[in-house]
């Protein structure tokens, strides 16, 4: 079903970023004013006037009024004109409700409703003069779109029951709220409510008793109340918001049907289908939501649309974290779950690591010393008979051939004296050696002592001291200093590895478990919301969940629960009702509501007209006659 009466073009005179475009068209206005005036044809090729309002072109058309963009010569400004159809201006009743509506809703004054300047009646036709602004209908926007992200969906709503508040607070109800009368303008943040003049009439008429009794609505977004024709107040209105905030975030409204009467008993006693919010955070909030808006009867529905704002503000702030309790760092299960695995895993990691460099160190150590041990008994071996035969020339050759390994970093023989036979470090023979006051011996191999020395640059030396024998006898000593940077090298790669390993398994188990714990935080913060909207006495709270652990079980029972509780006061609640009927009526017979689909009236400019009649019989007794209401709505 299409809904005509949506404005197909609208701009705001009020607009800074359009003000010489505007200034530039009220000279040519004013210029085709002046010509036409001192034209002799100007009688009968001047623009159409209604009042002192000069018609400019259609804008946009509904099924009981015409919208064009006008001129006010007066006011020197540009504005929209809404005129009541031909055939209905032509009944009185209609067009007198439609005036005196009309006047109700200019008293209106808010930033997120439509100003309306002026309300007449010219040449027979009522007209409404109100502020032209620039944007788009919310229609036009979910048809380009299809449906809106939640933050924006919860800002049109928001700005929405701030004017249906405004408007419910003077006593003025909309009774069609819907897309084509949502305006968003030009600068993507400000929302306007329209129609108020037109969406009230008929209420006023019913009360006049001068038309048959009928309710101006659309049909995807009328309320039970205006389908059934009954009272219909400010909360028929939030339930059309309801219907709204339904199509913005699923693209569709939740009833829909080419056949009004299908439509209405969908209405009237079908559940909307589940709809799933992207947002997992504000999910079952938006559900209790919608589930609270779209309540068949409007005392199970939000009592004022400031409930309804006080819970859209909650929501959006849920979404954008402004309300975060004091103590939440502290006592936050997600929190305290992550820092204690982290801990564990740390201490742990770190003991193993002491433990493993250890051991990793005195290994490196022995091979180290046994390699040294083993590299200054070969040069022992070999030097022990030119040591015996004095031999210099031999021990020095020697040296040198030694020196090529790059971890010696000296080499020097002695005799039994002490006394310097060879030495790579330049030192003449004959002269007593004299061994590092510094070093420190920590270890001793068979006969071999091993020390230990740090040099100026911060370089480690293993000093490794032996004697040389020569057939079982000893004929002199060796001392042999060789480098410990390689194994210090292989311990620092291990110990950064290590470091590494451990860095890498901390992170990944923090990670695994956040996450684990914000889940299992997400569905006990899910609960515990249910658990304080019942304790206010929203039983109608449920917890949406495809979980099919232990998390999921738990909601499956909250949600019984609260069926059980909502399902128990409804009892109790029309238990109430049936004793205060039988009471003042003396019976408790019960009404049965029945939706028959009539032809649509033939008018040919009414075409978008349909008429559903709803028939109300009292089953106990056919002499109680029969009430008929019609409705009339925007097809």
């Amino acid at each position: 079903m299409t809904e005509k009466n949506d404005l197909k073009f609208q701009s705001s005179a009020a607009s800074s970023h359009s003000g010489s475009v505007e200034d530039e068209q009220l000279k040519a206005v004013r210029h085709a004013i002046n010509m036409e005036s001192s034209s002799p044809q100007s009688l009968t090729k001047q623009p159409r006037m209604l009042g002192r309002y000069r018609i400019l072109e259609e804008v946009g058309r509904g099924a009981t009024a015409l919208v064009y963009r006008a001129y006010d010569p007066q006011l020197d400004r540009f504005l929209a004109i809404k005129v009541l159809r031909d055939q209905l201006a032509k009944n009185d009743d209609y067009r007198e409700g439609f005036i005196r509506e009309a006047r109700l809703a200019a008293q209106l004054t808010h930033p997120n409703i439509v100003t309306i300047f002026d309300v007449g009646i010219t040449g027979g036709k009522p007209y409404i003069a109100m502020e032209l602004l620039e944007g788009a209908t919310l229609e036009q926007i979910l048809k380009t779109k299809g449906k809106l992200p939640i933050k924006t969906v919860l800002a049109i709503s928001s700005q929405l029951a701030s004017a249906l508040t405004y408007a419910h607070e003077q006593g003025v109800v909309h009774r069609d709220i819907k897309p084509g009368n949502i305006l968003i303008l030009r600068d993507k943040k400000t929302t306007k409510l329209t129609d108020f003049g037109i969406a009230q009439i008929d209420e006023n008429l019913v009360r006049s008793g001068n038309l048959i009794d009928k309710v101006l609505g659309t049909p995807e977004y009328m309320s039970p109340e205006q389908i059934l024709g009954q009272s219909v107040d400010s909360r028929s209105d939030l339930y059309s918001t309801g219907v709204l905030i339904y199509r913005m975030l699923a693209g569709l409204p939740p009833f829909m049907s080419d056949d009004l009467g299908k439509l209405f008993k969908q209405i009237i006693k079908s559940k909307p289908p589940e709809l799933l919010i992207d947002n997992e955070l504000v999910n079952d909030d938006v559900q209790d939501l919608l589930r609270k808006l779209l309540q068949k009867r409007p005392e199970k529905r939000f009592q004022s649309a400031a409930q309804l704002v006080s819970e859209l503000r909650l929501i959006s702030n849920k979404i954008s974290k402004k309300k975060t309790p004091k103590n939440a760092i502290s006592s936050s299960l997600t929190t305290r779950w992550t820092l204690t695995m982290a801990g564990t895993v740390f201490v742990t990691m770190c003991i193993g690591l002491v433990v493993v460099y250890w051991m990793q160190y005195k290994a490196l150590s022995g091979i180290t010393f046994d390699y040294g041990h083993t590299v200054g008994r070969m040069i022992a071996y070999q030097s022990s008979e030119a040591v015996v035969l004095k031999d210099s020339v031999g021990l020095n050759v020697l040296i040198k051939e030694s020196a090529n390994n790059e971890q010696l970093e000296s080499i020097v023989i002695l005799d039994l004296s002490n006394r310097i036979l060879a030495s790579s470090l330049g030192q003449k023979a004959g002269q007593e050696f004299n061994h590092p006051d510094d070093h420190k011996m920590i270890k001793i191999i068979d006969k071999t002592k091993i020390y230990k020395r740090k040099l100026s640059d911060g370089q480690v030396l293993f000093d490794v001291s032996m004697p040389i024998f020569f057939s079982d006898k000893k004929v002199g000593s060796l001392f042999v200093s060789f480098s410990a940077v390689s194994m210090y090298q292989a311990s620092n790669t291990t110990l950064v590895t290590m470091l590494l390993v451990m860095l890498i398994t901390l992170v990944t188990v923090s990670i695994a478990t956040l996450f684990l714990a914000r889940q299992t935080s997400k569905d006990y913060k899910r609960v515990t919301l249910g658990l304080r909207k019942m304790s206010v006495g929203r039983i109608d709270a449920r917890i949406f969940s495809q979980q099919s652990d232990e998390a999921g079980q738990l909601f499956v029972a909250f949600n019984q629960l609260a069926a059980y509780l909502e399902r128990f006061f409804d009892k109790s609640i029309a238990h109430d009702r049936r004793s205060s009927d039988f009471k003042e009526t003396g019976n408790s017979n019960t009404k049965q509501f029945n939706i028959i689909s009539v032809a649509t009236e033939g008018e040919s400019d009414l075409q978008n007209i349909d008429t559903v009649e709803i028939s109300l019989e009292d089953n106990a007794s056919s002499s109680v006659g029969k009430t008929t209401a019609k409705t009339v709505v925007d097809k």
